[in-house]
């Protein structure tokens, strides 16, 4: 398959991608993106990522989600997150975190949680908390802790607890302890 109106994906421009339709990704690769370069995907839109298969995220780089408008994020699920090689996850920044769906977070696996930037953290909310699968917590560290907001904690359970290395504790604060569900503290050793 391919993106239909694009010819040649190392081609494409922002504009080139921009000027499709939604359903154009319908047919797209993990080849077609893993050949584009990375600003080309400065033209994508929630409709196109939402219209895309899953699997055609194997092709993403950090570069190119970085390149990605934050807002386009919103058309992403846990399917096309798990699709999605660990170090791409590299490129995601606050913005692009509170612009995705809660439930694409169930797709998150220990190593994308370990390439993620700290800064994107800031973009968690409860709700994304809660839709994570506790095992993804083992890839959480002490400075990516300490980026997500306090309230964010409210998502927290405590197989979530269990799973996270201790040594992120260390940048978990009162006013995160404070937001946590009291029942999140059972899977603390």
């Amino acid at each position: 398959m391919a993106i239909v109106g694009i010819d040649n994906t190392a081609d494409a421009t922002a504009a080139d991608v921009a000027a499709l339709p939604a359903d154009a990704m319908a047919g797209a690769t993990a080849a077609d993106f893993a050949n584009m370069p990375a600003d080309a995907m400065s033209g994508m839109s929630a409709d196109m990522m939402a219209a895309m298969p899953p699997d055609a995220m194997g092709g993403m780089s950090a570069d190119m989600m970085a390149a990605m408008p934050p807002a386009a994020m919103e058309g992403m699920s846990a399917d096309m997150m798990a699709a999605m090689p660990p170090d791409a996850i590299g490129g995601m920044d606050a913005g692009m975190m509170a612009a995705m769906p809660p439930e694409a977070m169930e797709g998150m696996s220990p190593d994308m949680m370990a390439a993620m930037p700290p800064g994107a953290m800031e973009g968690m909310s409860p709700d994304m908390m809660a839709a994570m699968p506790p095992a993804a917590m083992e890839g959480m560290g002490p400075d990516m802790m300490a980026a997500m907001p306090p309230g964010a904690m409210e998502g927290m359970d405590a197989g979530m607890m269990a799973a996270m290395p201790p040594a992120a504790m260390e940048g978990m604060g009162p006013d995160m302890m404070a937001a946590m569900p009291p029942d999140a503290m059972g899977g603390m050793d």
